[in-house]
């Protein structure tokens, strides 16, 4: 079949005398582009509901054989009971946990470790998840982001294996409750009469900071209230906000939630009131 080559159209534009040919495509063009739709069209029967592959699967597939060949260092490891692992996890927790729980889990701002309540579940998985997550609501920080995966599996380990159960007699300077106020603030409340605030601040204190910033202030788990160093500010607003929204990347919680804004008010200005008289 022979083919009308350079034919004009017979117009041009603007009377350049510049004309359009209609040359017809070559053959090899045309049989290129109708053999490539027939090949996108069974690509995509074959791909999708054939072998029913996507790039979804093909990305799901691909971290998993990652997955496989180098494990996920950030995954909760599981937990190992021997001597050292437990020797190890008592340490973390004398150095992370006692300022809260108690030197021998008895109890003081957090709850007992030692008796068999488990208000989050005492198996494994739930004291690892405990830990690594915190409880906002109740004060405990996430640990898993500032401890690690293995210190955290230590320190479960630890306290798993030492709770015996029971519930040992409180020891007789055991804190007041979380967020609780002094002997002195009950009995105001009951007599319906005032209490001094920074008297009331001082209770809060012992109540809830003292166990990580130490009785005077002078620094436990948490730093040191009566030196020249703030770290987020030493002037009344800048402290009642560090009480109130806490500092989690050292592991303070925000208090805010848990004491409430009287508290806090009383706390800050009782923390104020005596670094100030102690620089």
């Amino acid at each position: 079949m022979s083919r009308d080559n350079d034919k004009l159209l017979g117009h041009s534009e603007d009377n350049d005398g510049i004309e359009e040919y209609d040359n017809p495509l070559p053959d090899w063009w045309l049989g290129m582009f109708f053999f490539s739709i027939v090949f996108a069209i069974g690509y995509t029967a074959e791909y999708h509901f054939i072998s029913e592959r996507s790039q979804a699967k093909a990305y799901d597939q691909m971290m998993a054989d990652a997955k496989e060949r180098w494990p996920d260092s950030d995954a909760p490891k599981a937990l190992s009971f021997d001597e050292a692992t437990v020797a190890a996890g008592k340490e973390v927790y004398t150095t992370t946990c006692a300022s809260c729980h108690g030197a021998t889990m008895e109890g003081g701002i957090g709850p007992n470790l030692k008796d068999s309540e488990w208000i989050h579940g005492g198996d494994e998985a739930s004291v690892v998840k405990t830990i690594t997550e915190g409880v906002a609501a109740k004060g405990m920080p996430a640990w898993g982001a500032i401890l690690g995966p293995d210190k955290v599996a230590k320190v479960a380990a630890f306290v798993i294996t030492s709770n015996t159960g029971e519930a040992p007699a409180a020891p007789a300077d055991t804190p007041p409750a979380e967020g609780a106020g002094s002997d002195a603030t009950a009995q105001a409340d009951a007599e319906g009469g005032d209490v001094d605030p920074l008297v009331a601040g001082e209770a809060v204190y012992k109540a809830n900071c003292a166990a990580c910033h130490g009785a005077n202030m002078e620094g436990l788990v948490g730093p040191s209230l009566v030196d020249d160093e703030w770290l987020h500010g030493g002037e009344l607003p800048q402290i009642t906000a560090t009480i109130t929204n806490g500092v989690p990347t050292k592991g303070m919680v925000a208090w805010g939630p848990i004491l409430g804004d009287e508290k806090i008010q009383q706390v800050a200005q009782f923390v104020h009131d005596k670094a100030n008289s102690t620089n």
